[in-house]
């Protein structure tokens, strides 16, 4: 029988985290902790952030790519009092970083950020009485991505204002060398988990309650930092980046999250109604693709990336159980890759339900068209595959294990069956040829009644094969620029702390495209204007379509796209045959199989082939025929407020303040809904215990 114990233990997810969704990471520490006998309740500071400024303010933050340091920097003046930068030169980078969030208005946004930052005091204060009402005997904080900096300063607070309160930190950002550094370097967190926490968070707190700070390092579970280390030394590592870290390898057996205080949170929260809480599951850890190839540029599973997964009938039953529980059907999985064995048997157990969930997965690119539609029926409506290019070459720098063709299918059959796509362009990469770009550009106009992704620049990631073996690629890597305003850390000190890194040699490290990069790079300069001209008309007015049907003996295309050649096609005979067997993106050599084109002479087939291609409706691509219309009918596509991760509603602003908000500072202001990534967004539902994507 396990023993319980009335002392409280307190979890915090910090700003700037999704508040559309619970933290899954303490969800699942906060089922271990009920497990051993001890109680715990999770504070959503997170939450209490976005009431504290007000939707306004909180929109350009939640939205700010994590390299920028923006939301670091707001708090780095409480967690680091001693540490002051010039306030404005961080804002003249990050302006000249972001270059679409300068012009006109700056002067605003600028004068609104340096506000901000001077109101984080009040906030970190407010936060803190709410916390220590509760009398804990020890509080952790979970940090990912913007949450490092934001734990710090409120665990040094707490620190201050309670000294026998033990401090706790875990999370991608504590994974290995990082976890080392944050321990070494700030001696205000008394104990660092660098890797999964399931089965050692119980223990761990157990022998917290009865030694305190005093654990020798020897009683110390693996992947765990203590204040004796310091004294003691830490333990040896084969490389900084090989830090220990503690790993789960059996999933089966992990309790489901306990998501009660993220209800009872937005329930009173001011913001109830513009909430649209999805719920995060995990069914796997690791990569199955990346034990085989690491993707270059991926540095999200650390230094576990053997994969490990949950039986997939107990996959479909945990997500039966937790939308019944917490009464949503959104359903957002934050694995890696969806396992490989899931479609055949994991899906059918959804595809029953007489109500269908609304489910996110990430996969693999290389999706056929049946498995798209096994996905869409069983209620997998919005996927994030990993596409990241639309040319072959580039993906073989990544090591994506996929084709141009596999991406443009894999785009073409999910607006077939109305599942959402998560996915951006790439561009920057070691090797990489203009030329390629150039080639790319001229295709875009062909899809733009497909969904569009945008053009992201490559992040150097610590953990990825790049940041691994820089030298190699003719990297010299540094920490991001943003961070030498935020830590008070040498550079290499800082080196060991933060997760993105940028490339010394290269003068210009804006995300976005900019002047110079048309300058130096025309194809690079086609790509960007096709992809602004293919999310123009993908978000205009009326939606570009190319579809067709089949009667037997022809095929009657309609086109609406800008490039349609005609609006209406009558396909008949040889070219019916080459738009059938383009349509799966059959190989050119495999043509001669189709019965109708068997006793054709090759010249017949070329030509059929090339006035195919010159009406647009299929494409030449790694050998294959790739036709590019869609069935009709087609299933419509989801509204973005529909991602199964939760959505957050930005229209308007509550009409009256909470009775224990009224005094804390708030302002509210009235905002306009703005373009947000849920690619990027879904991010933050990442575990205290492990990095994730």
């Amino acid at each position: 029988m396990i023993m319980s114990i009335d002392v409280p233990i307190v979890l915090v997810n910090m700003p700037v985290s999704a508040v559309e969704r619970p933290s899954l990471a303490l969800g699942l520490l906060k089922s271990a902790l009920t497990q051993a006998g001890l109680q715990s309740t999770i504070a959503y500071a997170n939450i209490w952030f976005l009431e504290y400024i007000g939707i306004a303010d909180y929109g350009p933050l939640e939205s700010c790519p994590p390299e920028e340091a923006l939301v670091d920097w707001l708090f780095a003046g409480i967690a680091f009092p001693n540490f002051e930068r010039e306030q404005n030169t961080f804002l003249d980078l990050y302006f000249e970083r972001n270059p679409i969030r300068a012009g006109k208005g700056m002067a605003e946004r600028r004068a609104n950020f340096l506000r901000l930052r001077s109101v984080i005091g009040g906030f970190i204060d407010w936060t803190a009485d709410k916390i220590l009402e509760k009398r804990p005997a020890m509080v952790g904080c979970s940090s990912t991505f913007t949450q490092h900096v934001p734990s710090l300063a409120l665990l040094r607070r707490l620190s201050e204002r309670s000294p026998d309160l033990v401090t706790l930190m875990g999370g991608a950002n504590c994974e290995s060398i990082m976890g080392w550094s944050t321990h070494a370097r700030f001696p205000w967190v008394d104990y660092v988990v660098s890797g999964e926490a399931d089965a050692l968070i119980g223990p761990l707190c157990w022998d917290i309650l009865n030694r305190g700070r005093d654990i020798p390092p020897a009683d110390l579970p693996f992947g765990v930092f203590g204040p004796t280390h310091r004294e003691a030394g830490y333990p040896a590592a084969s490389t900084r980046d090989l830090v220990p870290r503690a790993v789960i390898e059996n999933m089966r057996d992990l309790p489901l999250p306990d998501f009660s205080d993220y209800f009872a949170e937005v329930e009173a929260s001011l913001y109830a109604d513009r909430i649209h809480a999805g719920l995060p599951m995990e069914f796997s850890r690791g990569c199955w693709w990346g034990e085989r190839s690491h993707c270059m540029f991926c540095g999200l599973n650390g230094g576990s990336m053997t994969y490990r997964q949950k039986p997939a009938g107990q996959a479909a039953a945990e997500m039966i159980e937790m939308s019944a529980r917490y009464g949503s059907s959104r359903i957002e999985a934050v694995d890696n890759i969806m396992a490989i064995d899931y479609l055949e048997k994991a899906l059918p157990h959804l595809t029953a339900l007489p109500e269908k969930l609304a489910i996110f997965f990430e996969v693999k690119a290389n999706l056929k068209r049946h498995e798209v539609e096994k996905l869409a029926a069983a209620g997998v409506r919005w996927i994030q595959p990993g596409i990241e290019s639309l040319d072959t070459r580039v993906l073989k720098l990544m090591r994506k294990g996929t084709t141009s063709a596999h991406n443009v299918l894999l785009l073409k059959w999910c607006r077939q069956y109305g599942v959402r796509v998560s996915w951006s362009l790439l561009w920057g990469f070691p090797g990489e040829s203009d030329a390629w770009y150039a080639e790319m550009a001229s295709s875009l106009p062909l899809l733009h009644h497909l969904q569009p992704g945008p053009a992201v620049r490559l992040r150097y990631q610590r953990y990825s094969p790049y940041h691994h073996t820089a030298e190699k690629h003719g990297l010299k890597l540094l920490p991001a620029a943003p961070y030498r305003y935020v830590y008070p850390l040498s550079e290499r000190d800082l080196s060991d702390q933060v997760y993105y890194f940028e490339d010394s040699e290269d003068n210009d490290v804006s995300g976005h495209f900019t002047v110079r990069d048309a300058y130096r790079r025309p194809g690079l300069n086609a790509v960007a204007k096709g992809i602004d001209a293919w999310l123009k008309a993908w978000y205009g007015p009326t939606l570009s379509m190319l579809s067709m049907q089949d009667n037997g003996d022809e095929i009657i295309v309609e086109d609406t796209r800008a490039i349609a050649v005609e609006r209406e096609h009558r396909v008949r005979g040889l070219e019916r045959e080459i738009l059938l067997a383009a349509d799966e993106g059959s190989p050119e050599t495999r043509l001669r199989e189709r019965p109708g084109a068997a006793n054709v002479m090759q010249g017949e087939i070329e030509a059929a082939i090339a006035d195919m291609i010159a009406r647009k409706l299929i494409v030449r691509l790694d050998a294959r025929l790739v036709g590019l219309a869609l069935w009709h009918p087609y299933t419509p596509i989801l509204p973005p407020t529909a991602f199964p991760g939760g959505y957050l509603d930005r229209r308007s602003t509550p009409a009256a303040p909470r009775a224990d908000r009224e005094n804390c500072g708030v302002h509210f202001a009235r905002s306009q809904p703005s373009p947000v990534s849920f690619a990027w967004r879904s991010r933050q539902s990442c575990r205290f215990v492990h990095p994730c994507r």
